[in-house]
């Protein structure tokens, strides 16, 4: 599927920014507002309250362990709705300023609901061409298997993630970190990458780094050839090599990472990226927001 978000005019599609109760991610907000500003989409806030947490709470026995350690504690409905109102309201506070920043029209919508069910309902609900953006930062406890929601969440083209050592795209003044990256494994999704990359790169005013990324030099040989050809129009883009990663992931993490990106398009199920695996390798070594695409 290629990597896209409808315009506000198409009224086909948006990108959904995500919270739940964790603590977002300032650069995972960036990150969705300059996805819909260079798609000319729009963005809607989904604030996601857990109906397992809040009906668990309702019993009298109920406590929560913390995270980080310490004393058990008694929990209540209402205690849990004024935890989630704070949450909100800090929310709100951040997507207003990086909205106003990107001049994205934003508006939201607050379910209480299973929150992959949640991303079902808001993708169906105006689709197919969405991407959901991850609030939290990527791995926090609210973060839940990517592998669900690529095979549950059907109206979506793509995920935006930001690791715990994201950097802001861009600084104050509007200047990019970096490139915009397209971390290719195979040709047959090139173009759509490509598309997705010329949008966001126009928006950054930034160039983009084609990386190819190969398990075997044949393979790497041929993905070169095919990719040359189709750039031969293009002005804005670099090609770059990486070498044989044997199906490592932590080398074609750190070819990705040697790339020094603003921005990391890359596919969802391979090497980079892989169903079932860890994205730790990735996350770990990229200062930067990730679209991860079908």
């Amino acid at each position: 599927m290629t990597a896209h978000v409808a315009a506000a005019t198409e009224a086909r599609g948006r990108v959904i920014l995500r919270f739940s109760a964790w603590a977002p991610n300032d650069v995972a907000i960036q990150a969705a507002m300059l996805v819909a500003n260079a798609f000319q989409s729009e963005v809607e806030v989904l604030f996601v309250e857990d109906s397992q947490r809040v009906d668990f709470a309702s019993f009298p026995f109920a406590k929560e362990y913390p995270m980080r350690g310490g004393a058990q504690r008694a929990v209540s409905v209402q205690a849990v709705k004024a935890e989630l109102k704070s949450a909100f309201t800090n929310a709100r506070q951040r997507v207003a300023a990086a909205a106003a920043e990107l001049e994205v029209h934003v508006y939201e919508h607050v379910v209480r609901d299973d929150p992959m069910q949640a991303l079902v309902s808001a993708c169906a609900r105006r689709g197919p061409w969405n991407m959901i953006a991850i609030a939290e930062t990527f791995g926090s406890p609210s973060t839940f298997s990517l592998d669900e929601v690529f095979d549950t969440v059907s109206d979506a083209t793509g995920v935006i993630i930001a690791g715990p050592d994201a950097r802001a795209c861009m600084t104050p003044d509007r200047v990019p970190a970096g490139p915009v990256v397209l971390a290719v494994e195979d040709t047959i999704h090139f173009q759509g990458m490509l598309r997705a990359g010329r949008h966001i790169a126009a928006a950054l005013a930034s160039e983009i780094v084609v990386l190819l990324v190969a398990g075997a030099e044949q393979e790497l040989a041929q993905m070169d050839a095919e990719v040359r050809l189709l750039l031969a129009d293009e002005s804005n883009v670099r090609l770059a090599l990486n070498g044989i990663t044997y199906g490592d992931q932590s080398a074609a993490a750190e070819a990705v990472r040697r790339q020094r990106s603003a921005f990391l398009i890359a596919q969802y199920g391979g090497v980079i990226a892989p169903r079932g695996g860890s994205l730790r390798p990735l996350t770990g070594a990229l200062p930067c927001p990730i679209l991860l695409v079908r």
